[in-house]
């Protein structure tokens, strides 16, 4: 959870650690889901362009030495397992292209011909 950030709650660090330590507990994790349903299970990633700056940088930094693998990632739970046991986990990597702002492109000059 401490490298992880304030985005993955107790309950589910301890669900996915649980996984990790002992596959064959999925039933029990299961039927803990199932008394404490969240939302849409799976693997969810969160929108790097709504996060403060400071951490995007600790999350680059983090990802730089872990050779770009999230604390879920570095898991190496089966996304498939975790969708199955019912968990919703909020996850983050490198930001996607849809999450970074991109400049637009200058328009092309008066009297170009695009593609001439």
């Amino acid at each position: 959870m401490a490298h992880h950030g304030p985005s993955l709650p107790y309950d589910t660090a301890w669900a996915l650690t649980s996984l990790r330590a002992a596959p064959g507990d999925t039933a029990f994790v299961r039927a803990w889901i199932r008394e404490n349903p969240s939302n849409s299970p799976g693997i969810h990633r969160d929108h790097w362009n709504e996060l403060e700056p400071a951490e995007q940088q600790r999350r680059l930094r983090w990802l730089q030495r872990h050779g770009g693998h999230s604390p879920v990632e570095l898991l190496g739970l089966d996304p498939s397992l975790i969708q199955s046991a019912g968990l919703h986990v909020l996850d983050w990597g490198r930001p996607r292209t849809a999450d970074i702002s991109q400049p637009s492109p200058p328009p092309f000059p008066r009297g170009s011909s695009q593609g001439s």
